[in-house]
């Protein structure tokens, strides 16, 4: 293995580069007084709006895209930062002085590391069979270098025999002390999956799947110098060119659906290590493309994730879609039975899978617990981000129908309760023509719980809702008269909460004190 370097950026590289050369290989440019114009390469346009400086800059009047030199190469081509100024170096033949990476020794070890697991693989015929029982040909195996952890330490012989430490080791999560002290691998009878660095250079860490069904049933190596799971993206390295060529990301769940995708030819697909994305990784997916298609497993959990996912990746300014498929099958069945290319012409967009969430579900509870999850997700998501205009129309109804809800399921919980006479009393007030009027003079603030949304829903004119009527049917159907007395007692009480929480609410501490002492005199 080569030693690892980092390219450094000399003071003078950018005058060396001539910015105009390096847009004419993918776009045609017209000079234009003392620039260049252009059909813009990051969307599609009939008439040009795209701009390059010779001074080292490009500007898009019609989509806003804009950078520099290096930031045109990494949109164009899919290269990260060191790829891009490698790209340069050797076009404008321009040296580079290289500093030695500090972590080499690390990457050393892991490279390693994933070629011991991938020839073990090949001795295990057990653990092959399994790999093609779920759709994996040998050149996938090869391609994403997939390998196996069985319960032998050869591997840490191995490693110590080639001079790195156990401390390296350790720093890495290959290895740990139990309890009594004795050392053990991290990773035991698991199909172990490499995460790759995103330029594909070298190995960052391992996700080993569970082979006996130990939990967890996937484990990721543990965060180091050059494993952070909250940064790193699974197939990045594979995806990323077709990913820019498409110019959007299909995003699944596990790593076997990641690799099915590819091998029929969906190359633009990854992983986020798990479920939850991260701002980090949506942000690096922000570098390269807009848009970006969601497709988890249909059932409770790849819903949850899917809802979670979609405030995330609004903050990060990229357009999400929902892939949704057979609740019954899994996304690499889907593809493989040829059904994916239908749900990428026909994807949900926000409203529409929201829609489609709340309408399938039939409980009061049910609906709720949509709503409370897509209030979550966008709950971050304020007028800084370019994604809030991708839900400036949905968030408010999602916020009415919230409070509509509740105040459905407050009726349904009062339904069931035993009435009390307040609420028998509020409800003479409301039918008494005399007495009505008095109710315009009070706050909600005024009355217990169960009577407080007998009154909201008075206010609000809610009399269609079934809870409500089941409600007001009991009071009025219960046979319950109170006396004219108890009726006048509880609006005096009324009165009185008002008067006080207005003192209180002036902090008129006095007047206060005056009325709780007459109150006082008169339960005596």
């Amino acid at each position: 293995m080569k030693k690892i370097t980092m390219k450094k950026i000399t003071t003078d590289f950018f005058e060396k580069i001539d910015i105009v050369d390096v847009v004419s290989e993918v776009v045609q440019l017209k000079r234009v007084g003392s620039q260049y114009r252009g059909l813009c390469p990051f969307h599609n346009e009939r008439t040009p709006s795209f701009y390059v400086s010779p001074i080292g800059v490009y500007h898009c009047f019609g989509c806003g895209e804009s950078g520099n030199v290096i930031k045109f190469v990494m949109k164009v081509y899919g290269y990260d930062y060191e790829e891009a100024i490698s790209y340069l170096a050797r076009k404008f033949n321009i040296p580079l002085p290289e500093k030695e990476d500090k972590n080499y020794e690390l990457y050393q070890i892991l490279n390693y590391t994933a070629e011991f697991y991938f020839e073990n693989l090949k001795k295990n015929a057990r653990v092959i069979n399994y790999l093609r029982s779920r759709g994996l040909n040998e050149k996938s195996i090869i391609k994403f270098k997939i390998g196996y952890a069985d319960d032998k330490f050869d591997i840490i012989k191995n490693l110590v025999d080639k001079g790195f430490s156990t401390e390296k080791l350790f720093q890495l999560g290959l290895v740990y002390k139990d309890n009594s002290g004795n050392l053990k691998l991290s990773f035991v009878n698991r199909i172990m999956f490499p995460i790759f660095s995103s330029n594909g250079k070298y190995v960052i860490g391992f996700s080993g799947r569970s082979l006996d069904g130990s939990d967890p049933k996937y484990k990721n190596s543990q965060d180091s110098e050059v494993f952070k799971k909250r940064y790193a993206i699974y197939a990045f390295n594979f995806a990323k060119s077709s990913i820019v060529k498409n110019k959007f990301a299909i995003v699944v769940e596990g790593f076997f659906d990641v690799i099915a995708l590819h091998q029929l030819g969906y190359e633009n697909t990854i992983s986020f290590m798990g479920t939850n994305i991260s701002d980090y990784q949506a942000q690096m997916l922000k570098k390269y493309i807009d848009k970006v298609y969601l497709f988890f497993d249909n059932d409770s959990a790849g819903k949850k994730a899917t809802i979670r996912s979609l405030g995330t990746l609004l903050k990060a300014g990229l357009i999400p879609y929902i892939l949704v498929g057979d609740r019954n099958r899994d996304p690499d069945e889907i593809v493989m039975e040829g059904g994916l290319e239908k749900l990428i012409k026909n994807p949900y967009n926000i409203n529409s899978y929201f829609r489609m969430l709340y309408e399938s579900e039939t409980s009061i509870e049910g609906k709720m617990e949509i709503l409370r999850m897509f209030r979550e997700s966008f709950s971050d998501v304020n007028e800084n981000n370019f994604g809030s205009i991708l839900i400036e129309e949905i968030k408010p109804y999602l916020n009415e129908l919230y409070k509509s809800l509740k105040l459905k399921l407050n009726f349904k919980e009062i339904a069931s309760d035993t009435i009390n006479d307040e609420v028998y009393a509020l409800w003479n007030v409301y039918k008494s023509s005399n007495l009505r009027p008095i109710l315009d003079e009070l706050d909600e603030d005024v009355f217990s719980s169960k009577a407080r949304e007998i009154f909201r829903a008075i206010k609000s004119n809610t009399f269609d809702d079934e809870n409500f009527i089941k409600t007001i049917s009991k009071i009025e159907f219960s046979n319950k008269e109170l006396p004219e007395s108890v009726v006048m007692k509880f609006i005096g009480k009324w009165k009185e909460r008002k008067a006080m929480n207005k003192l209180k609410s002036e902090k008129n501490l006095n007047s206060l004190d005056a009325m709780i002492i007459a109150r006082g005199r008169r339960i005596k």
